[in-house]
């Protein structure tokens, strides 16, 4: 213990002095920042030294879930609404089939006159009968138009109205008889053994000798911008609407004879035309009436004929419209004035 020798402690070996002509190599500790991550928040190990050992970052993934599954949503939504807006909607609409109906062209309207329709349906008439015969060939007796028309027509009267009267049973109403100068007391007012409402379906004079051009009481209309003429009572003052294409005349007691023209722009043949505009009328042949110049056919109710030219240029209506409804006066002028009319 006192024999042995002590040891000299170490020495820590002498720095190295360098020299002014050395270079000097500095390392600088590398920052958290570059080592591409954060670094442990223990600031030492067991060892006791710094942990360094980088960390990595956190992504948030939760927040990019929740902006995609909402960015979903919003891009359904829109698919959605374009859907309902595009082709649900529209399909829901209107049914389309109604503009694929058939459209009627009916007979233009004037405004200051409208046609008074009778309640109850008339039967229909054959047509009528435009003759040609020579006074001798006149039937003694009323055909089976005239015959039907008045069976009709004259028993229709206003309640509130007194009867319409047929003094001499001739067909013609008293108030008729005035208009023709014929005799309401006599059925053969010119004496020539023919029968006042013979000679007037057959185009005769019944108040003279002659045609019924001859008869001071009618005159002759004529519409030079359609080219239509016919004969009417000399009291009925004609007024023309619509720049001609309505011509009004009118009876002492307010009732009317409207002439109304319109184009056929489809060119169709009466029948054709009068099917169209009414589809649930069948018309035949043999209702049809062809005459030099023009064809027509009356309606149903007796009151309304409706022609067209030979070259099927327009369509032209005569209308008969009562005063009163169902008081029809003049039945016998308003097949005088259609049997009377010419189309040139």
């Amino acid at each position: 213990m006192f024999g042995q020798k002590k040891e000299k402690p170490a020495q820590a070996p002498e720095a190295e002095v360098l020299s002014p002509d050395q270079d000097i190599i500095v390392h600088n500790m590398p920052s958290p920042a570059r080592l591409g991550g954060s670094f442990s928040s223990s600031p030492k190990t067991a060892d006791g030294d710094f942990d360094l050992t980088p960390v990595p970052q956190k992504k948030n993934f939760k927040t990019i879930g929740l902006v995609i599954i909402g960015a979903g949503i919003i891009f359904i939504g829109a698919l959605v609404y374009l859907s309902y807006r595009f082709i649900i909607s529209p399909t829901a609409g209107p049914d389309k089939t109604i503009a694929s109906q058939p459209v009627v062209n009916k007979p233009k309207e004037i405004a200051t006159v409208t046609p008074t329709i009778i309640p109850t349906p008339v039967p229909e008439a054959a047509p009528i009968v435009i003759s040609t015969s020579t006074p001798s060939e006149i039937a003694t007796s009323t055909g089976a138009v005239d015959s039907l028309m008045n069976e009709e027509l004259s028993g229709q009267n206003g309640s509130s109205l007194p009867p319409l009267l047929d003094s001499d049973n001739d067909g013609l109403f008293n108030e008729e008889e005035v208009l023709l100068g014929t005799s309401a007391t006599s059925t053969d007012s010119d004496g020539d053994k023919y029968g006042d409402l013979a000679e007037l379906g057959s185009g005769y004079d019944p108040a003279g000798p002659g045609k019924l051009a001859d008869n001071p009481r009618l005159v002759k209309y004529d519409n030079t911008t359609f080219n239509y003429s016919l004969l009417y009572p000399l009291s009925w003052k004609p007024q023309s609407l619509a720049e001609g294409t309505t011509v009004v005349f009118k009876a002492s007691e307010d009732s009317l004879i409207q002439i109304s023209v319109q184009d056929n722009s489809d060119k169709a043949g009466i029948l054709g035309w009068y099917e169209n505009l009414f589809p649930d009328t069948t018309a035949a042949y043999d209702q049809l009436l062809s005459v030099d110049g023009w064809d027509g056919i009356m309606g149903a109710d007796n009151l309304n004929f409706y022609l067209t030219d030979s070259q099927h240029k327009n369509i032209y209506v005569v209308s008969y419209i009562p005063a009163v409804a169902g008081r029809i006066v003049y039945p016998n002028i308003f097949r005088m004035m259609l049997n009377s009319l010419v189309v040139k």
